[in-house]
């Protein structure tokens, strides 16, 4: 009975984890840090609605809705590498290497990529650079 109430507790755990959120990070409060991800938040300066989302893993992940083309700031936490994908509406798709332990606090000033992203990925595929 015990061992199949453990197994019923992390089958939960794993279901509620999930992709990673965090919360908005108030006025001078740096948001918890987690090691090996890279987070994107609608707004610049780390903050926006709905809070930050962060990519961890292997494969391509889409950004949730609203980071999508959206992407005011983001920081890597990882010492990987990690590609911003864009699929333009011409087709194909741009990719935007951000760098191990990058961050920018600002990533829609310039129309910078921020402006563009449609997912993330762990390489960058056949997609041109941008």
């Amino acid at each position: 009975m015990r061992v199949r109430t453990a197994v019923s507790v992390v089958a939960a755990a794993a279901f509620v984890l999930g992709p990673t959120t965090i919360a908005p990070a108030q006025a001078g409060q740096q948001p918890a840090r987690i090691e090996g991800q890279v987070c994107f938040w609608a707004e610049p300066n780390m903050m926006g609605p709905g809070g930050g989302w962060c990519y961890s893993g292997t494969g391509y992940a889409d950004v949730p809705q609203r980071i999508h083309d959206h992407a005011g700031s983001f920081e890597s936490r990882s010492n990987d590498s990690v590609f911003a994908i864009d699929h333009p509406r011409w087709g194909g798709c741009v990719a935007r290497e951000i760098r191990g332990r990058d961050y920018n606090m600002n990533w829609m000033a310039n129309n910078d990529f921020g402006n563009k992203i449609d997912g993330v990925s762990h390489e960058k595929g056949n997609c041109q650079s941008g």
